[in-house]
């Protein structure tokens, strides 16, 4: 499937369908992962993700709650939902999944209801815990590509994608942006910017597993700036928990809209 504007209105057609076989209401969908990062290689998966909401009625059930929604329209689409009650919990939280979703600049739908939304859940960001999530996620990544000879430029993207954004959390104290191009901007040092041009270059053009040369420069500014991720998040102090009231009413008045 092409990024054109069919493949555009595929996805709203799979999102009707979603809504008439679940009975939710989509509020807000986007896509995730290379294509929204700006790496993706010919091969790349849509990886289109939505936040929706069941009919009131539904959420008055003494059974399992169900929360999630997913739905695979192709091989190489998969389509993920979160019930807003989960989305508003993960915020809480500061879950950076959750604030990467709303900071997409892939669009699929949008509502004036997530409009209001995501007009409240910047201030329930937690810059600590977001450090130590990309801190996390890119050191394990790392340590299970580092012996290798080759790598996976997926891999290498994603890894130098979630130092930068980290990176980004400490210079500046807010939400990263999801791009990896406006993070290179803000947070690579110039003399690696030729490599990482090269990397992207080729990973245009390959498959998404294919591995490829490492380069030496780029994983000694890897090795370096990890651990002192992981230092600065332990020195941050712990924020007092946020006053949850304001996404209990986000939540309700969304619900029986």
């Amino acid at each position: 499937m092409e990024n054109s504007k069919s493949s555009f209105e595929e996805i709203q057609c799979h999102l009707v369908e979603i809504e008439r076989k679940h009975d939710v209401r989509i509020l807000f969908a986007i896509e995730s992962g290379s294509r929204a990062w700006g790496f993706a290689s010919p091969d790349s998966d849509y990886d289109v993700r939505f936040i929706y909401v069941k009919q009131p009625e539904a959420y008055f059930n003494l059974g399992k709650a169900e929360d999630t929604l997913e739905y695979y329209p192709t091989a190489e689409m998969d389509m993920v939902g979160w019930d807003l009650g989960k989305y508003l919990k993960l915020i809480y939280k500061s879950n950076s999944v959750a604030f990467e979703w709303a900071n997409s600049p892939i669009v699929y739908r949008n509502t004036d209801e997530w409009e209001q939304i995501a007009g409240h859940i910047k201030v329930y960001f937690n810059p600590k815990a977001s450090i130590y999530h990309y801190y996390g996620e890119g050191a394990h990544i790392f340590k299970a590509n580092e012996s290798n000879s080759t790598i996976s430029y997926k891999s290498y993207l994603y890894i130098l994608r979630v130092i930068l954004a980290a990176k980004f959390i400490k210079g500046h104290g807010k939400v990263p942006p999801m791009t990896f191009s406006d993070l290179v901007e803000d947070n690579l040092p110039s003399e690696l910017k030729s490599t990482v041009k090269e990397i992207l270059e080729i990973k245009s053009r390959i498959k998404e597993k294919d591995e490829e040369k490492r380069y030496a420069d780029l994983d000694s500014f890897i090795r370096e700036e990890l651990p002192g991720l992981k230092v600065y998040a332990e020195s941050l102090k712990q924020d007092s928990p946020k006053d949850i009231t304001p996404l209990n009413r986000l939540f309700y008045s969304t619900v029986i809209a």
